[in-house]
């Protein structure tokens, strides 16, 4: 079960990222359809509620009453740009022009309300906010981000930081599968390293030490090949603003690939990735180029012709479904 379930997230990666791909036009059309079958009497909503950028570029969202609850007629949505909120309700601009601060009051109208809700989303891009780590060199961690935008080698480690790892860092977010699994195959690398510095305390009888940090050449190619491939995704879409970008427009959530390739990606530690310092370095000699971890294999291994042959069939019965769930509404109509 668990198997078909990576399979059928895995299956979504194209969907998300590659905005020419037949899945993702699948995705246009059934929001399309979507739209018109759940507001029939809303035409208006149709256009403002039709999103103006490539699937995948935000987060995605599976609901079955985001649509019907606009529709209410007790709900009205407003688009016009908020310019302040006052005592008694809030400010909004009298069209969706996007005015400059200050501008005169009579392209103001003013609302009131009883109760606001912020959904203002949380500090996405802020990694280990509100934890202040400082490397090597005294600088902290959060200002050389604010200057070159997070990032990681693999989105764990970072140089000028010995023996620091983290869990679920820069790049590793995604928009298709699970970050369970991406978190499964961290933990294991950065066991490998924990446990190497400590071997070199153990076999050492606590008298050397061992620091480890990726090198600025390994990590610094490693991020320049992820943003090539990030900037030709789904996710950099300029149509839309999301929590996956900082405010310089870089990617600093997602990963560009599937969740197995990350997965494959961490299955190693290719110690030539490291700065090895310290005079415990001898156990990491010892254990040559690369130490082989393996990762947990969750999807079926079927041959790529034979999930070609599911995935239009499986295409075919979703057709259908949703034929026989309209059928009866266009004979009504």
């Amino acid at each position: 079960k668990r198997a078909w379930q990576m399979d059928f997230r895995e299956s979504f990666f194209h969907a998300v990222t590659d905005h020419t791909s037949s899945f993702a036009e699948q995705m246009r059309e059934w929001n399309r359809t979507k739209l018109r079958d759940e507001l029939p009497e809303r035409p208006e909503l149709w256009d403002v509620l039709a999103p103006k950028y490539h699937p995948g570029c935000k987060r995605s969202v599976l609901s079955d009453d985001y649509y019907p609850a606009l529709g209410r007629e007790n709900v009205r949505l407003e688009t016009r740009p908020i310019v302040g909120v006052t005592e008694t309700g809030v400010r909004v601009a009298k069209d969706s022009f996007a005015y400059p601060a200050g501008f005169e009051t009579e392209f103001r109208t003013e609302e009131e309300y009883d109760v606001l809700v912020l959904a203002t989303g949380f500090r996405a891009v802020e990694f280990l906010h509100p934890i202040r780590v400082t490397g090597a060199r005294g600088r902290p961690l959060a200002e050389l981000w604010r200057e070159s935008g997070a990032h990681a080698l693999y989105g764990v480690a970072v140089p000028g930081l010995p023996n620091f790892g983290m869990l679920y860092g820069p790049n590793t977010n995604l928009g298709h599968n699970s970050i369970i699994v991406m978190i499964e195959a961290q933990s294991r690398y950065l066991a490998t390293l924990i446990g190497t510095v400590l071997e070199a305390r153990r076999k050492s009888e606590g008298r050397k030490t061992l620091a480890l940090a990726p090198k600025e050449s390994v990590t610094a190619e490693y991020n320049e090949r992820l943003q090539r491939e990030l900037n030709a995704s789904s996710f950099a879409d300029p149509n839309c603003q999301s929590w996956y970008k900082d405010d310089q427009g870089r990617i600093t959530n997602n990963w560009s690939r599937n969740a197995i390739e990350y997965q494959e990606l961490l299955a190693q530690v290719r110690w030539g990735d490291y700065e090895v310092e310290g005079d415990g370095a001898e156990v990491v000699r010892r254990k040559g180029e690369v130490t082989k971890l393996g990762r947990v294999v969750e999807e079926t291994r079927v041959p790529d012709a034979v999930w070609m042959g599911l995935s239009a069939l499986g295409t075919a019965a979703l057709v259908g479904g949703m034929a026989i769930r309209w059928l009866p509404r266009l004979r009504a109509r």
